[in-house]
């Protein structure tokens, strides 16, 4: 019963166009082998338009090809063609939904994150401060929550006045403002700027504030050089004095000579000493040979030879 329901399952007509040089030798043997002929269509000498059983295309297809001819399906019908029909499109529509499904399925996950800053904070400084709390590319929405990292970045990077974290599709939008510190008010002494020894000026350069010498002119410690002051005769306000001043200073130095006796000074003579330092130990490679009388001692050190000169030598010299 299975057998016969699926016979009939397979059962449907197809049309051929058969091109074979003898038609009526091609009628013949289909009809000894008992091959159905539903309808039969003369086109030229050649060639004819049949309609068949679709179980006996196989058979008709060897006879034509024995024959040195060609077919060609024109057309199909029956339910099995249907069921043909049928499986491309339901397979066209398995291939949609899985399509749709593992589209659903990544969208619930962040693939990209997005970081509007100002000036002072870096994206870069912000997304790492976000991977340290776990949030990278990668990280499903549902173990998202924006109120708890908004507290977290504001609590680890005490640069950012406000911040606000979204979820934009699959993107994790972050937008935060800068703290904007004060500047710094320079504390500055008011006064006049004062020489500190006598001198001749030979260029000055004021600030702030007002230059009360010029170049060329002799001034004792303690002459104002730039006052701390600037305005004209009716209206005066004071200012820090600010400037570089350059001058010729004359002064004394007093120093210790020795006018007579010996005193020593290299002789240009040296020997040196070679050896590698092994866990503290010296293996000496070359010993110096020399005796000096009086010598400086110079050593260089290396990372593993270290070379010593250990002489070179001073002699005496009468002063």
């Amino acid at each position: 019963m299975i057998v016969m329901a699926f016979d009939k399952v397979k059962q449907g007509r197809i049309l051929i166009e058969v091109r074979v040089l003898n038609l009526e030798k091609l009628l013949n043997i289909l009809w000894s082998r008992g091959i159905k002929v539903y309808k039969a269509k003369k086109k030229n000498v050649a060639t004819m338009i049949l309609e068949i059983d679709y179980l006996k295309y196989i058979e008709v297809e060897e006879i034509v090809n024995k024959l040195g001819g060609s077919i060609t399906l024109v057309k199909s019908k029956g339910f099995i063609f249907f069921l043909g029909s049928l499986k491309k499109r339901l397979s066209l529509g398995i291939g949609c939904v899985l399509f749709l499904g593992i589209l659903y399925y990544l969208s619930t996950y962040i693939w990209a994150v997005q970081i509007d800053t100002q000036k002072n904070i870096p994206p870069f400084v912000i997304r790492q401060e976000l991977m340290q709390i776990g949030i990278k590319p990668g990280i499903a929405k549902k173990s998202i929550d924006v109120k708890e990292i908004e507290k977290k970045l504001e609590n680890i990077n005490s640069e950012i006045l406000w911040v606000r974290v979204r979820i934009e599709g699959s993107t994790l939008k972050v937008v935060l403002e800068e703290k904007i510190n004060p500047p710094k008010i320079e504390e500055s002494e008011y006064g006049n700027l004062v020489a500190k020894m006598d001198g001749e000026i030979t260029k000055i350069y004021t600030f702030s504030g007002r230059a009360v010498v010029t170049k060329g002119q002799n001034v004792k410690a303690g002459d104002v050089l730039i006052e701390g002051m600037d305005g004209n005769e009716e209206l005066k306000y004071i200012l820090p004095a600010r400037g570089v001043v350059v001058a010729k200073t004359l002064y004394e130095k007093m120093i210790n000579v020795k006018l007579t006796g010996t005193t020593l000074e290299r002789s240009g003579n040296k020997d040196s000493d070679v050896y590698i330092s092994v866990f503290g130990k010296r293996i000496y490679l070359k010993k110096a040979i020399k005796g000096f009388e009086h010598y400086d001692k110079i050593e260089n050190s290396g990372k593993y030879l270290t070379r010593c000169y250990i002489m070179k030598e001073l002699k005496k010299k009468l002063i």
